[in-house]
């Protein structure tokens, strides 16, 4: 059962303005591969990259819980990561293949698994653990973070979507996805920064999605003025195609550590 208030009897749902979206993201490196995880309140996916010490030779996911029927055809253009270059930076990576065609979060996920085994080629750790939080605004305002195995890697304040401080004060003043911002970020000094600031950038438009009760739609054309066409399920062919799973959001304000270990809904039930 589904309310307007934003809650959900099945999903655990809370209005909004009293908890946190939270997103956990973990990466571990094989021989000759490399694997990624990454689970939210709406999204849990995993993948799996070959590569030849210098090029992605396969690509593997698997949409463990996703919030439309369509979700899994991104699965098709996903192949299109083949060839990337372990060595590219990751907002390159992001380049690779065209990103309107891709499942945001499969694709980002597989650009920070051939990172991260680029990372690792180059002698890095063999596991990386990435934990976001965005917590519901109030009055507009949020204090948002991500840290990396456990330890603060960047905090910013938020009003609307301007950071008005921050713990790299490069930030400070600047519009998330403006310019003045994308420079900023291509300008930090090393790949973990740019990482940090680009995961925790992505997680704060996707945590302002705990404001809507999914649930009460029936296709994704009633969530498309929201993204605007900007990936594979929000393709206008796609739009009444895309059926809503129900009961696939959770509310981990106060379970982090349940995000990637809680078994999934999948398949869902279509509304």
């Amino acid at each position: 059962m589904a309310t307007r208030s934003g809650e959900s009897e099945k999903s655990g749902r809370r209005a909004y303005g009293g908890g946190c979206y939270r997103r956990r993201i973990e990466l571990r490196a094989s021989e000759g591969g490399a694997q990624g995880e990454l689970g939210d309140d709406f999204h849990h996916f995993a993948v799996a990259i070959a590569h030849d010490g210098a090029r992605v030779t396969a690509v593997d996911a698997e949409p463990r819980r996703i919030p439309w029927t369509t979700c899994p055809g991104a699965l098709v253009p996903l192949q299109a990561m083949k060839g990337a270059p372990l060595d590219d930076p990751i907002l390159d990576l992001t380049r690779h293949a065209p990103a309107k065609t891709q499942c945001t979060h499969l694709h980002d996920l597989t650009c920070l698994a051939i990172a991260h085994a680029g990372r690792t080629a180059a002698g890095g750790p063999g596991e990386r653990r990435y934990d976001v939080s965005v917590p519901d605004r109030v009055e507009r305002r949020a204090e948002c973070r991500v840290e990396i195995d456990g330890r603060e890697a960047l905090r910013w304040s938020l009003e609307g979507m301007r950071v008005i401080a921050a713990s790299d004060p490069d930030f400070e003043g600047q519009s998330i996805g403006s310019k003045p911002f994308r420079e900023t970020l291509r300008s930090r000094a090393t790949p973990d920064e740019v990482e940090a600031a680009w995961i925790l950038q992505r997680a704060v438009f996707i945590g302002l999605g705990r404001q809507h009760d999914f649930d009460a739609m029936t296709t994704a054309r009633e969530f498309a003025d929201e993204v605007g066409g900007g990936c594979h399920a929000f393709a206008p062919e796609r739009l009444d195609q895309g059926l809503r799973l129900l009961g696939n959001i959770h509310d981990f304000t106060e379970g982090p550590d349940e995000i990637l270990s809680r078994a999934p809904n999948a398949p869902g039930r279509a509304r």
